[in-house]
C-alpha cells in the first residue's frame, strides 16, 4: 500500500458550524476514498474541507478541486506524516493508539538489537582476552 494521504487513516473532512463555530471531523469512507483513486472529489461537499485528523495539513479555506486531489494524492510528505494504514470502522483514537504501540515496539526492537550487538562485542572481547592470556603463560 503506497503511504499516500488517500490510503491514510487520519485522512478527514471537517465542517464548521456556521452558528456556533464548532468543527466536527469526520473520517473519509471507503467509497469516498475509491472516488479520490478515480480523480473524482465531489465527495466533499460545500462548506466542507479536507484535513490531516493529526494535523499536518488541511487544506484552507477555498482550495478549488484540484488542489483537492493533489492533497488527497500527496505522495511524498518527506518525514513530516504521521501515515497509519486506513481501517473502516476504526476510531480515529484507536489508530492514533495503535500508532503509539507500532512505533513503541519499533523502538524496541532497535534497542534490544543495540544491547544484541553490545554483548556480541563484549563476548568477543572476552574470548580474545582469554584466548591472549593462555598464549602469555
Amino acid at each position: 500500500m503506497k503511504k499516500i494521504c488517500r490510503n491514510c487513516h487520519f485522512l478527514a473532512k471537517e465542517f464548521i458550524e456556521e452558528n456556533t463555530g464548532r468543527s466536527l471531523t469526520f473520517s473519509v469512507s471507503t467509497e469516498e476514498r475509491k472516488k479520490a483513486e478515480n480523480g473524482v472529489i465531489n465527495f466533499v461537499r460545500e462548506r466542507y474541507c479536507l484535513k490531516c485528523h493529526l494535523g499536518v495539513w488541511d487544506e484552507g479555506v477555498d482550495p478549488g478541486k484540484e488542489n483537492r486531489l493533489s492533497i488527497v494524492n500527496e505522495i511524498n510528505r518527506k518525514g513530516k506524516c504521521f501515515f497509519f494504514p486506513y481501517d473502516p470502522g476504526m476510531l480515529f483514537k484507536a489508530a492514533e493508539e495503535l500508532q503509539r504501540r507500532q512505533r513503541e515496539n519499533e523502538q524496541l526492537k532497535r534497542s534490544n538489537l543495540y544491547t544484541q550487538i553490545g554483548l556480541f562485542i563484549v563476548a568477543l572481547s572476552l574470548i580474545i582476552n582469554a584466548i591472549g592470556s593462555l598464549f602469555k603463560c
